[in-house]
């Protein structure tokens, strides 16, 4: 197929056109990284006219035209296929790249290419980097990867808590081969994006000369506002419950947080929210005083009843969501110094940090008990997304990196 001609880069910025690869379709919003691809596209809509390409099944939700021009979906077969897990464990390729290269992926892909010329494309993690070399040889467009987090690091960490031997040697074998990846995305992509200036240094220790720009999580500010009744009896923790980070950190809390908070606040209920909870998060429904309501379709009931959101997270990367949410929600947060790693946060200005049990639980009662409190960690969570997070903020950012980055690229 002939190459077709980079377009001119003198157009308007409202002309410029993005094609956004993604592991999902962004729809329902159940997932962070669902909420980041969604609401950035929306944000976006503004500058650029964005096409989306992503595996899932075709969806009917209008909601997605608020974000997207055109949408394709590409039918996915099962993730994790015995052939794939074979594969990632004697080949070099790791499995998370291997669960999402697929021939349909390919040709979606070709074809989009055929039809329409792309100004800039933007990857959604790691996880797409084996469409690269077909981006390449159809087009000159500039292809930036969006690092939702440093899928390697998270392995690790997966592999150091992993009590099963077979499945912590898989994952350490999977981690080296994925830090690997990264080395070569870090060499091959025109430019980066990273959710924090955490994950930027760690790229930019990899490869000082890639081009990483932060663009950070962000929240619907206005959906969120004016939520918190004050009146509940909840303490929340809110996230995808299949994901290790987050049922680490919901066990953790429940068996060894939780029940110092119990026995001097027995009237308190904690309530694990989130799409399909692990086994072992079930299991927590057991407890005296916890409640996992797994699927909901609209968190923002459950935030007005709570006196206060949690985030115990030991493991993990990027910047939470979560944590932007239950500020714009009128929720004050404690959360561990990771668990907020990323976000330009304030202890005891917008938020409440503490790591051992013991001060989880000390901090938790701490808000329950005072209100004069609870309304200054309110009041400065309200303030820092409002002025810093609203996806409007960060959408604004990301189009003038990107016209930066056209310019730059055109100049060179």
């Amino acid at each position: 197929m002939p190459r077709r001609r980079r377009p001119e880069l003198t157009k308007n910025v409202n002309e410029l056109r993005l094609l956004q690869i993604a592991p999902r379709v962004p729809w329902p919003l159940d997932t962070g990284a669902k909420l980041r691809n969604y609401h950035l596209a929306r944000a976006l809509q503004g500058s650029m006219r964005v096409t989306l390409l992503a595996f899932g099944e075709q969806s009917n939700s209008t909601q997605l035209d608020a974000a997207y021009e055109r949408v394709v979906c590409v039918p996915r077969s099962e993730r994790y296929s015995t052939g794939n897990i074979i594969r990632g464990a004697l080949g070099r390729t790791p499995l998370p790249l291997l669960n999402y290269t697929t021939p349909e992926m390919s040709a979606a892909l070709k074809r989009l290419l055929a039809e329409d010329r792309f100004d800039l494309v933007q990857v959604e993690s790691i996880h797409l980097m084996n469409y690269l070399s077909l981006l390449r040889s159809r087009s000159r467009t500039p292809v930036v990867c969006d690092w939702h987090n440093v899928e390697s690091d998270l392995m690790r960490q997966y592999a150091e808590r992993e009590p099963n031997v077979a499945r912590r040697t898989y994952a350490r074998r999977t981690a080296r081969l994925m830090s690997e990846a990264e080395k070569r995305a870090l060499k091959e992509f025109d430019a980066h994006i990273t959710v924090s200036d955490e994950d930027r240094a760690h790229l930019n220790s990899v490869n000082s000369g890639a081009r990483i720009f932060v663009i950070e999580n962000g929240v619907d500010a206005g959906h969120y506002s004016r939520q918190h009744s004050d009146k509940g009896n909840r303490i929340v923790f809110v996230g995808s419950m299949d994901y290790h980070a987050n049922i680490d950190g919901a066990t953790n809390f429940a068996r060894n947080v939780w029940p110092a908070i119990h026995e001097r606040k027995p009237g308190l209920r904690f309530m694990i929210i989130g799409r399909e909870p692990a086994a072992e998060v079930r299991q927590l429904a057991s407890l005296p005083g916890i409640e996992v309501t797994g699927n909901v379709d609209d968190v923002r009931p459950f935030y007005r009843e709570a006196l206060a959101a949690v985030v115990p997270l030991n493991v993990g990367g990027g910047s939470r969501l979560k944590i932007l949410e239950a500020m714009a929600a009128g929720v004050p947060v404690v959360s561990t110094r990771l668990g907020a790693e990323g976000l330009n946060v304030s202890d005891g200005e917008n938020i409440l940090l503490a790591d051992s049990p013991a001060q989880l639980a000390s901090q938790t009662i701490g808000l329950v008990d005072d209100g004069n409190l609870r309304a200054k960690i309110v009041a400065g969570g309200r303030a820092l997304v409002e002025a810093k997070y609203d996806w409007k903020i960060v959408g604004a950012k990301l189009t003038a990196q990107y016209q930066g980055l056209l310019v730059e690229m055109k100049r060179n």
